[in-house]
């Protein structure tokens, strides 16, 4: 028996991914969930939200287990982009793992003030990432940031978008099935990842790099501190 402290550091999480592979989870991407269904799986998703190269750590951790998720990349983020020239040699060299890269849309949230069609904007950001790392875009999760409505999940962008006119096959809500676990605003709300191992056979595990590994929670704090267009009541959010 291994006694584990739940932390957000990067040796707890290479214990929980250790844990669930004794305990015979298949742990898979978005792209090749559907090959594993009807065994003890998990599927992982990463949020890349703020701060990419603690994505690249996680992503190191999972490949040397053998293990290849989905990381879910923002196009136009205020905090971060793939064009810039730290970021897109971060983001290739997951990719070049055998990660899944999948598209963190903004197109609802952007599309009004952009002026431009919730479906024309999708498929703007769908080819940028297409375009600059040489892939085709299979899954897509919805970015909802800090002061989102309360009813924003209800209203997810594919209950608005066709997924097969946009050429999408996966998203989160694609999993009903599957127990959703998040470790969002860094907490645990039902419980870490390895203490809902003996209980749920299926899982949906979303991660935000940007919460783990040593000094994330100052670092966050600073980045969304001293970023204006942050409004001051959300900012005391983390």
């Amino acid at each position: 028996m291994i006694n584990m402290t739940c932390d957000f550091s990067y040796k707890h999480y290479r214990e929980i991914l250790k844990k669930a592979l004794n305990k015979g989870f298949i742990i898979s991407n978005f792209k090749n969930s559907n090959s594993k269904r009807g065994q003890k799986q998990i599927i992982l998703r990463h949020d890349i939200d703020y701060i990419p190269y603690r994505a690249l750590k996680i992503a190191q951790i999972e490949k040397s287990l053998g293990i290849y998720s989905t990381f879910f990349v923002r196009v136009h983020g205020e905090y971060y982009h793939p064009f810039e020239k730290k970021v897109y040699p971060i983001m290739s060299q997951i990719r070049n793992m055998g990660h899944e890269i999948g598209l963190h849309t903004e197109a609802r949230n952007l599309s009004e003030g952009f002026k431009t069609n919730i479906k024309e904007l999708f498929l703007l950001e769908k080819n940028i990432l297409e375009k600059i790392f040489d892939l085709k875009i299979v899954s897509a999760a919805e970015h909802g940031d800090i002061g989102k409505p309360k009813n924003f999940w209800q209203n997810e962008i594919f209950t608005i978008l066709n997924k097969k006119e946009v050429k999408i096959k996966f998203c989160p809500s694609d999993f009903k099935d599957y127990k959703y676990i998040s470790d969002s605003l860094g907490k645990w709300k039902e419980g870490c990842l390895c203490q809902n191992l003996d209980t749920h056979d299926k899982i949906q595990s979303l991660t935000h790099p940007d919460l783990w590994g040593e000094g994330a929670n100052e670092e966050l704090r600073k980045l969304i501190k001293d970023n204006p267009q942050v409004p001051e009541k959300h900012k005391k959010t983390f």
